[in-house]
This record gives structure tokens, C-alpha cells and sequence, in this order.
């Protein structure tokens, strides 16, 4: 399998977080230190204010250093999709991370028959779909405690926003309609999923075996020049990085 990451926007997320995090934790300081001024009551109007923003800022700077950070004990959203897939063969190419128009798709596949759009979500727990509409199981208190962690959001609409942003970029290229279709992927080992979707649900594990599905099943299979021609209008970011994952099976020389 071939893999392209837009790897500036990698660095430019990790930044982004960082700066969020020492903005929101300067303004919780900062209210913190109003709210002692007992004898201004103006201050401590504006105390809660920076608490508010400083709540915000702190939050989504945290979520931010979770996702895009890496290490061996967390990898990235990218780098457990890349495993997964290894074994796939070079006709087909994740992207991740591409930037099309001002929509950045995370991650998506070309492959014989078209393009696959996959959407990521990294939390555990139990979550329930019911056509369009997701959910994740707790009371408020639990989700008031893992504001500053993965967020379920709706899926279905990122998935479909994806969709349309892939096709456009092919349009804009002047490139022939393809089948874009996608898939959610919950790569937390303690995600639990019930439900029905009209989107394909799977794990890490399963995702190989359904990207086999879409590329054989279809009745227009691409030939190697046109999915070379959608893998460069979609190749789309300020840094690109371009490898190889796949497993290199030759026996060494004698």
C-alpha cells in the first residue's frame, strides 16, 4: 500500500495545540487570581469571563495535543490506519490529511473502483447510531470529565461533508465521476458500537477486508493510469511525505 501524509498539517495541528492550551491555562490562572479580589466586584465579573474562555481555550488545545501527538503507547489517528493496512497491495493509496479547498479530509483511500472516505473517531465506550444519529452512553457527569478528550461529534455528517469535499476537488481537476463512498472507523480497543448506520462501521482490524470489498465488488474497476491521476489531485497539502507500508515478503539473497 502506498501512503501519502500531508505532514505539515500534522505540525501545524500539534502547534495549534500547544498554543491553545497555554492561552486557556493563562486565562484560568488569570481568573483565578480576579476572583481573589474580593473588593472589586468588576474584576470578578471579568474573572468569569476568562474562566469561561480560559475552559474553551484549555479544552480544545488539549484535544488537539491528544490527537495529532505520537508515541508508542498512543499513536496517531494515521499511523494505526497505516498498520492496519499494511498488507494491502500498491494499488491502493490512504491519503491523509489532504487539503482540499478549505476542507481538510483526514484520511481517505484510492483504490480500483474509486475513492473511500474514512472517518476516525479514537474514544472507548459504548455508542449507539440510529440512522444518522449518534450517541455516546453516560450521564452528563461523564461527559462533563472528558471534554478535554475525543470527541464523538456525528460521524455520518463528517463522512458525508468528506464525500462531497472529494468529489469537488476531483470536478475542479476536470477528472471523470468515481464511486466515493465511507466508512466509520473506532479505533479505541473498548469502543463499542450498537446500532444501525447507513455508513460502514468497523474496527482497525476489519478495515482491510472492506476496502477489499469496495475495490472488488464494483463493476467499473480504474485502470492504473486514472487511479495514478486520483491519487495526484488528491496528494493536496503544504508538506507531503510519500512511502510504502507495504510488507516486504522477498526472501533475502543467498
Amino acid at each position: 500500500m502506498q501512503v501519502v501524509r500531508n505532514i505539515g498539517y500534522v505540525k501545524t495541528q500539534q502547534r495549534r495545540g500547544r498554543i491553545l492550551t497555554a492561552v486557556g491555562l493563562v486565562a484560568l490562572v488569570g481568573a483565578f487570581i480576579a476572583v481573589l479580589q474580593r473588593q472589586l466586584p468588576a474584576l470578578i465579573l471579568l474573572a468569569y469571563g476568562a474562566m469561561f474562555i480560559g475552559f474553551i481555550f484549555f479544552n480544545s488545545g488539549l484535544q488537539l495535543v491528544a490527537k495529532f501527538a505520537s508515541n508508542q503507547r498512543k499513536p496517531r489517528a494515521d499511523q494505526v490506519l497505516d498498520k492496519a493496512l499494511q498488507r494491502l497491495n500498491d494499488r491502493f493509496t490512504i491519503i491523509h490529511y489532504a487539503q482540499l479547498g478549505k476542507r481538510v479530509v483526514e484520511h481517505l483511500v484510492v483504490h480500483n473502483a474509486g475513492v473511500a472516505v474514512i472517518t476516525v473517531r479514537e474514544l472507548p465506550g459504548k455508542i449507539s447510531v440510529d440512522d444518522r444519529k449518534w450517541k455516546r452512553q453516560g450521564g452528563s457527569l461523564g461527559r462533563l470529565f472528558n471534554t478535554s478528550g475525543p470527541q464523538l461529534g456525528n460521524p455520518t455528517v463528517d463522512t458525508e461533508a468528506d464525500i462531497e469535499a472529494v468529489k469537488a476537488a476531483l470536478a475542479s481537476e476536470g477528472l471523470p465521476e468515481v464511486e466515493v463512498e465511507g466508512a466509520v472507523v473506532f479505533t479505541h480497543p473498548e469502543a463499542e458500537v450498537t446500532g444501525s448506520s447507513p455508513l460502514d462501521v468497523t474496527d482497525p482490524q476489519g478495515l482491510a477486508s472492506l476496502l477489499r470489498s469496495y475495490a472488488n465488488t464494483s463493476a467499473t474497476q480504474l485502470a492504473a493510469k486514472d487511479r495514478l491521476a486520483l491519487v495526484e489531485a488528491l496528494s493536496a497539502g503544504a508538506e507531503l511525505e510519500q512511502a510504502s507500508s507495504r510488507t516486504d515478503r522477498r526472501r533475502p539473497a543467498a
